[in-house]
C-alpha cells in the first residue's frame, strides 16, 4: 500500500494508482493543493448538452458563470 509523500498516512490504491499513472507524487486528499475544475453543461442544441471545462482560474470562472446565467 502507498503512503502519502508529506503526511505518511496510507493512500486509497486507486488513487495511488492514478497518481502515479500520471508520474505525479502520491499525495492524500487532504495533502493535495489540487483544486477541482469547474464544469458547465452548454446545451447548443434541444438535446444532448456538453461539458465545458472552465478550469480554476477565478476571471475564467467568473465570465463563464456570467455566461452560463445569461444564456439560460
Amino acid at each position: 500500500m502507498s503512503c502519502c509523500v508529506v503526511c505518511g498516512f496510507e493512500v486509497d490504491p486507486d488513487r495511488a494508482e492514478f497518481l502515479e499513472d500520471r508520474k505525479k507524487p502520491v499525495k492524500c486528499m487532504p495533502c493535495s493543493g489540487e483544486r477541482p475544475n469547474v464544469v458547465f453543461l452548454e446545451y447548443g442544441h434541444k438535446t444532448a448538452g456538453s461539458v465545458v471545462v472552465v478550469g480554476t482560474d477565478p476571471e475564467q470562472i467568473r465570465l463563464a458563470r456570467r455566461a452560463y446565467k445569461r444564456e439560460r
